[in-house]
């Protein structure tokens, strides 16, 4: 891929939007702001890898901010559509992309000055990450790491009662200080598009639960185990000789260390995880990342992504059920 190498522009809109703490959330994260971007790049004018674009919503997070200088992280999940991918004829170098349309993360370190009441200067630190998750191989990804320069607008006048803050009762879906440790149970499917490579589909099959303990209004943290079956083991088992004794020698079991970061109904899940039983898996151990959504109750959509170091597994999408196993009395 380093024939590839190049430095090239890219430019970015985006329109943000300041919370002030209609949702305990907002308060708890410093009062973010929320937006959605536009990203387009050349990608160095070249015939092979042609022209980049990216949607994508954002949450940008405050860590250091007074009424001239703000220091903020930025966290950007959402789609990219590029105009060349690999192509076992025309394009067969090309090992980064299988697909045109990928999932987009981006990461940015920011820094604002305000040089005006409604006008902002910022640079950064970027990266722009293209992925499908390996659902169409070859599926190494496409990083593009960035120094930016920005400038900013408000649009309309800063709120004269911007700095009265509001914090509201407790949501349904938050911690409320006294339901304690929660057992979280799902299950996912994924698809793996292999055609180019090896002329096959496979389906990628899960099932995994965390015991989360609260930490904070914020966060909770314990352990998990995950369960999958990848038809594509038993494929690629017989295709390099590899001789599987037991059934269960094609099962991925894995066991890890969970943290949840939750934002009212949207939660973060992060995994670190090793493998105790797979012939066929790639690595001894996997990365686990995950977006819950609670959409009614104990009942939470998932969206997971698993990789084995840098390299992506699967994607997997599901339903889960939030069972709580003990519960504080209030003093």
């Amino acid at each position: 891929m380093q024939i590839y190498n190049s430095h090239f522009p890219a430019f970015e809109i985006n329109l943000g939007k300041e919370t002030y703490g209609r949702q305990r959330w907002e308060s708890l994260y410093g009062y973010p702001i929320i937006g959605v971007a536009y990203w387009y790049s050349t990608l160095g004018n070249s015939e092979f890898l042609g022209r980049s674009n990216a949607v994508f919503p954002y949450i940008n997070y405050p860590i250091v901010r007074n009424m001239k200088h703000e220091l903020n992280f930025r966290l950007g999940l959402g789609l990219g559509y590029l105009t060349k991918c690999f192509d076992p004829v025309t394009n067969y170098k090309y090992l980064a992309i299988g697909s045109h349309v990928n999932a987009a993360i981006n990461l940015m370190a920011e820094y604002r000055w305000r040089v005006a009441p409604r006008l902002q200067l910022a640079t950064g630190i970027a990266i722009m990450h293209f992925s499908n998750g390996s659902t169409k191989t070859p599926n190494y990804g496409i990083n593009t790491p960035s120094l930016n320069l920005a400038v900013a607008y408000r649009l309309t006048n800063e709120n004269a009662y911007q700095n009265r803050k509001l914090l509201p009762e407790l949501y349904k879906f938050e911690f409320d200080g006294k339901k304690s440790v929660n057992l979280n149970l799902a299950s996912a499917v994924g698809y793996k598009d292999m055609g180019q490579e090896y002329g096959r589909t496979f389906m990628v099959y899960s099932f995994y639960g965390d015991i989360l303990a609260p930490l904070s209004f914020k966060s909770s943290a314990g352990i998990g185990f995950d369960f999958a079956r990848d038809q594509s083991d038993p494929y690629f088992a017989n295709l390099r000789n590899i001789e599987i004794k037991r059934k269960m020698q094609l099962y991925r079991i894995g066991v890890s260390l969970a943290y949840q970061l939750k934002m009212s109904k949207l939660s973060y899940m992060f995994n670190t995880a090793l493998y105790v039983s797979g012939k066929m898996a790639p690595s001894f151990g996997y990365f686990k990342f995950g977006l819950q959504y609670d959409v009614y109750d104990h009942i939470f959509a998932t969206l997971t992504f698993r990789s084995h170091l840098a390299r992506a597994d699967f994607i997997g999408i599901g339903l889960g059920y939030r069972l709580p196993l003990y519960v504080y009395k209030p003093h």
